[in-house]
């Protein structure tokens, strides 16, 4: 077993022609002014890449360059090595087996996107300090009051009322100590409320006033109180977070990762929560108003709406998740009042 091969002492750029070949245990190198013998084992032999030429590695420093790849296989079976590139190399040059790894790798990056990022999200939202989840409540209060917010127009009575409505559905529970609930006017956002990190909920003056009840806003609160008790605020910055780095670095767009510090505020108040996050919520004020023996079918109607309200005003912002399309009102209110019996 022999092949022909082009010889590097590892001291200059200097190149022989050499012969290869296979002496039981040992690699024999022959040429003129060549002659090596070493060992098998102690030779390191470079994996398939495509047609490129490969490399033995000498202990000694030097290197043998050939092309002859059924050789260097052959070499490589009798050290017990290799098996794992040769199977990689068949898979290069099979354009099934090529397509096959690509549906596998788009298989499991679905998967990851879809099952894994959600629950190490979930796991880490949940695992946040108080502290910091306060801190983002709070900046991102600041941020919404400097670009989209004003302060409220109710009456201080009126105010008064919902904040006693929002006290009693939070008292009780030690997790929500120190939630609260604030007031702004904000043409941008219509009828609306949203929660964000630390239990701090914001209810617009147009929500409170096309509620025909206070019933009507304790299902919105509930909701809302649902989003935070499950962390869908941090847990849908963290998703985002992750997959935009996943897509950066497949991508090669840097941008994407050097400016995730920067947008993480937009992203923060951006919450267009997936299905699965409104449905859990929806299913928290279903169960807070069969609990407290109040219509479930005044929350519906009070959904409805508030989608009526924003097709109405043609509204577009991307602030508040009452205003998400996925999934679509019409769905909600169906599936709220399924569960409302």
């Amino acid at each position: 077993m022999m092949a022909q091969g082009i010889w590097y002492d590892g001291k200059n750029s200097s190149r022989r022609e050499v012969t290869l070949s296979c002496e039981g245990d040992a690699v024999r190198v022959s040429g003129s002014g060549v002659e090596l013998v070493a060992a098998l084992q102690n030779v390191r032999i470079d994996p398939r890449l495509g047609s490129v030429r490969r490399m033995l590695r000498f202990p000694s420093g030097e290197l043998a360059e050939t092309d002859d790849n059924e050789f260097l296989d052959s070499l490589q079976r009798r050290q017990g090595r290799g098996s794992f590139f040769r199977i990689v190399h068949r898979w290069e040059n099979s354009l099934g087996l090529a397509f096959l790894a690509l549906l596998l790798m788009l298989l499991a990056s679905f998967c990851f996107v879809r099952y894994a990022l959600p629950f190490l999200a979930s796991r880490a939202a949940f695992a946040l300090p108080p502290a910091t989840e306060d801190m983002l409540g709070r900046e991102t209060l600041q941020i919404l009051d400097r670009i989209v917010l004003k302060p409220s127009k109710l009456p201080e009575e009126r105010r008064k009322e919902l904040t006693r409505l929002f006290a009693g559905m939070t008292a009780g529970h030690p997790e929500r100590k120190g939630w609260r609930l604030e007031f702004r006017s904000g043409e941008r956002i219509g009828a609306n409320a949203f929660a964000l990190p630390s239990g701090i909920v914001i209810v617009t003056d147009r929500l409170v006033a096309i509620a025909l009840n206070d019933q009507e806003i304790a299902g919105v609160l509930a909701h809302e109180i649902g989003h935070v008790n499950r962390r869908h605020a941090l847990r849908h910055v963290m998703q985002n977070s992750a997959t935009a780095l996943i897509v950066a670095t497949i991508t090669g767009d840097i941008v994407s990762v050097t400016s995730l510090s920067a947008t993480l505020p937009t992203v923060l108040i951006d919450a267009k929560f997936s299905r699965d996050f409104e449905w859990e919520a929806d299913d928290a004020a279903v169960a807070y108003l069969k609990e407290k023996g109040l219509p479930v079918k005044d929350y519906a109607d009070m959904l409805m709406r508030i989608g009526k309200e924003h097709a109405k005003e043609g509204e577009h912002s991307q602030f508040g998740e009452l205003l998400e399309d996925h999934p679509v009102m019409e769905e909600r209110v169906k599936r709220v009042l399924r569960a409302g019996g």
